[in-house]
């Protein structure tokens, strides 16, 4: 039920700047969701190496939006870590970070691993945060 479309991001953005005068925008909720068994255990939520194409790319429409003048000023994936869905309970994962429902230990996922490398490629300081990965510079205005 949820459709990749990096180029879907760019658009609204872009959209939205052109129609309502540019306002600041938050993008409080961006993920990808597994599915398929996913209360046993598996090195396939581990290696969720579509969650980081997922992110690459919605990063990489982002940050041509910023360059194209679009106010973002935060994006928050989707979810830190698995959690109870409203709609679904416990058979998605959206998470970084797996979690074992029994025990409630937490595994990092790759996408986890990714984030904390996207992370700390932190080059600027004061109100601006920028980040570089692959080629890649995204600038937030922190306020």
């Amino acid at each position: 039920w949820i459709y990749v479309v990096p180029w879907g991001l760019y658009n609204i953005l872009n959209h939205v700047k052109e129609n309502y005068n540019n306002p600041p925008i938050f993008i409080t909720e961006n993920g990808l969701v597994d599915v398929a068994d996913s209360n046993t255990f598996s090195d396939r939520f581990i290696k969720d190496d579509a969650r980081v194409q997922f992110y690459e790319s919605y990063l990489t429409r982002l940050q041509q939006a910023i360059a194209n003048g679009v106010d973002v000023r935060g994006y928050y994936a989707w979810s830190l870590l698995d959690n109870w869905e409203w709609d679904s309970g416990f058979s998605q994962r959206f998470g970084l970070y797996y979690v074992d429902y029994t025990t409630l230990k937490r595994y990092p996922k790759h996408s986890a691993l990714w984030f904390n490398q996207f992370l700390s490629n932190t080059k600027c300081s004061g109100k601006y945060l920028c980040f570089s990965f692959d080629g890649l510079n995204l600038v937030f205005y922190s306020t």
